[in-house]
């Protein structure tokens, strides 16, 4: 059993660097997401601490749940002595695209404002004839991409000492589009980098490559040695999604979309496997076999205290099953 002075050294991202841990299927199991721009320091729990009305946090939380969206909190990189603008940002992104644009933003200083928010992402993911141009879309229909950096050291330090540096770095070259986030889980694989709105998450990165994988990134480039998969995708379909990236690329992100996953007949050794059916961009049809395995017991965070086991996802080779 860990003592106190050895959680107080434990830094769970120079044990998962050192232990080699696999970053595939570990992006968010979310497809939309609720920002909500909030200064100052974040509790370990993130937006349901917030100094926010009970009531206007539990009606938050109901409503995004039932969309299966994600509520975090954001803010600009940097230390923030200076008081907090009256008037915060929001953001709400639906990955799916179901409304056409995928971005919109608002700002908000009473409830009232705030609950706007969830009103536009319950109108972005209905159909596009009937979401409508709404408030905070761009009516070019562009969607303005963000980057957001874990930066949650509340929740786990390695978030903080990692993606702090990161973000600064990232926010030198890009000033608009980078945030600070709370948590986007996988604490191990600090500093992690969510693309959004494509949902491509990065993890494993420093203040030294941060910049290049987003670079690539944009410019259809996906650096796989990087990248932990796609939000709101299972595990099995987030690792068949690297391993065309990897295989049979570059490919710009978006330009290979899932179309189904079997169950197959399990192996030696396998805890479960897949069959994920994926089309690519020039009209070819693809599928990858994909086994989950267990790895060795760890300590995965740097508060945990037992061991635990990670369930992880290992792509096979990406066979052509259809031409274009």
């Amino acid at each position: 059993m860990p003592t106190t002075e050895d959680l107080s050294a434990f830094r769970c991202s120079d044990a998962a660097r050192e232990r080699h841990d696999p970053l595939l299927g570990t992006a968010p199991p979310q497809r939309r997401f609720l920002l909500v721009e909030q200064h100052g320091g974040w509790a370990y729990d993130g937006f349901p601490s917030a100094p926010l009305p009970e009531d206007l946090k539990a009606e938050v939380l109901r409503r995004t749940e039932a969309l299966g969206a994600r509520v975090m909190l954001i803010r600009r990189p940097g230390r923030h002595s200076f008081p907090a603008p009256p008037a915060r940002a929001w953001c709400v992104v639906d990955t799916t695209a179901a409304a056409g644009q995928r971005v919109a933003w608002g700002t908000w200083s009473t409830p009232a404002g705030l609950m706007g928010a969830v009103e536009r992402l319950e109108q972005l993911t209905r159909p596009a004839a009937e979401a409508g141009p709404g408030p905070g879309l761009d009516p070019e229909g562009r969607d303005e991409p963000l980057i957001l950096v874990c930066t949650h050291g509340k929740k786990d330090v390695c978030c903080a000492v990692r993606g702090r540096p990161v973000a600064l770095d990232l926010a030198a070259r890009w000033p608009a589009d980078t945030w600070e986030c709370s948590h986007t889980g996988g604490d191990r694989f600090a500093a992690n980098v969510l693309l959004l709105p494509d949902g491509a998450t990065y993890g494993g990165l420093g203040a030294d490559t941060a910049a290049r994988v987003v670079q690539d990134h944009r410019e259809g480039r996906p650096d796989t040695a990087y990248l932990r998969g796609v939000a709101g995708h299972p595990r099995p379909v987030q690792a068949a999604l690297v391993a065309v990236h990897e295989q049979l690329g570059p490919l710009p992100c978006g330009s290979v979309v899932p179309e189904g996953v079997d169950r197959i007949e399990v192996g030696e050794g396998q805890v479960a496997a897949s069959r994920v059916r994926l089309r690519l961009g020039d009209g070819r049809s693809v599928e990858v076999d994909v086994q989950e395995h267990l790895r060795p017991a760890a300590r995965l965070t740097c508060q945990a205290v037992a061991r635990k086991v990670a369930q992880v996802p290992v792509a096979g080779a990406v066979r052509v099953v259809a031409a274009a």
